[in-house]
Formats: structure tokens, C-alpha cells, sequence
């Protein structure tokens, strides 16, 4: 490996640590309840809301780690189950009312953070990091999917 490259993992493990920070000092609801909320929230807007299967495939997670948090949500007032008008044997995910106003109070703290964070930064900066770690981020999903492929 070379020494850019070395960098590089060495900058993202730097930011791994400051993620892990961010979710130590966050308000009130753990954060991975707050991703899940927001997940339920993308997939499944009012009225339709979406499956706990769904849930998992979209942000990759197994359907055990899904369900735990699903039951944490509910059981908090976030998300409620109902019956799924097209297979009455399943139920869909909906966020309550509650739900909304915590996803936009946490989104507000994330707001203010970033804020703060990048208050001396050009909007050009912003732009160009947003589109880097996009890609990085897509590249990085198909190299682990190469790779789980290579290795089958």
C-alpha cells in the first residue's frame, strides 16, 4: 500500500473515531435509534409505511439487529406497528407523530454540530467533500461486494 493510500485509512479511521464521539454526546435517544427512525421515515412515508424486511434490505443490516431496534422504537412511542392493508398476516412500520418531532430535533443537533464544524469552510469545500464521500462511499459498497463475490 502506498503512502497516500495509507493516509487515507488512516484519515478514515480518524473520522470512525470522531463518529463514534458524535454518538456518545448525542441527546437523548441512542443514535442507532435515531438512523433506524430515519430509515423507517425514507422508506415508508405516511400512510404507506414499510416492512421490517424492507427495513434491512435497504440499509443492510440483518433482520435481527433491525427488529431490536424496531421493538426499542415502538416501545419508546417513535414507530408503531400496523396492519398491512395488502397481507393482513404482516405489519408496516409507521413513525408516530412523537417520532417526527425527535427525528427533527435530532436533526436539528446534527445541524447545529456540522455548523459549528464547518463554520470556516467555503461552500465549494462543503460540495466537493459531500461528492467525495459519496463516492467513496459507493466504491467502498462495491468493493466489499467484489469481494464477498470473489470470495463465494
Amino acid at each position: 500500500m502506498d503512502a497516500v493510500a495509507r493516509e487515507l485509512e488512516d484519515r478514515v479511521r480518524d473520522l470512525l473515531r470522531v463518529v463514534r464521539m458524535v454518538k456518545q454526546r448525542h441527546h437523548a435517544l441512542p443514535p442507532g435509534l435515531i438512523g433506524t427512525l430515519g430509515l423507517i421515515a425514507r422508506a415508508g412515508a405516511e400512510p404507506t409505511g414499510c416492512h421490517a424486511k424492507q427495513l434491512a434490505a435497504s440499509a443492510g443490516l440483518d433482520p435481527s439487529t433491525v427488529s431490536r431496534a424496531v421493538a426499542a422504537l415502538v416501545a419508546n412511542g417513535l414507530v408503531e406497528r400496523r396492519a398491512d392493508p395488502d397481507d393482513g398476516r404482516a405489519s408496516i412500520l409507521v413513525v408516530t407523530e412523537r417520532g417526527h418531532a425527535e427525528l427533527a430535533a435530532a436533526r436539528d443537533w446534527y445541524d447545529r454540530l456540522l455548523g459549528r464544524a464547518l463554520a470556516d469552510w467555503s461552500p465549494e469545500e462543503v460540495e466537493a467533500l459531500t461528492s467525495s464521500l459519496g463516492r467513496l462511499t459507493i466504491d467502498v459498497e462495491g468493493a466489499l461486494g467484489s469481494t464477498l463475490e470473489a470470495a463465494r
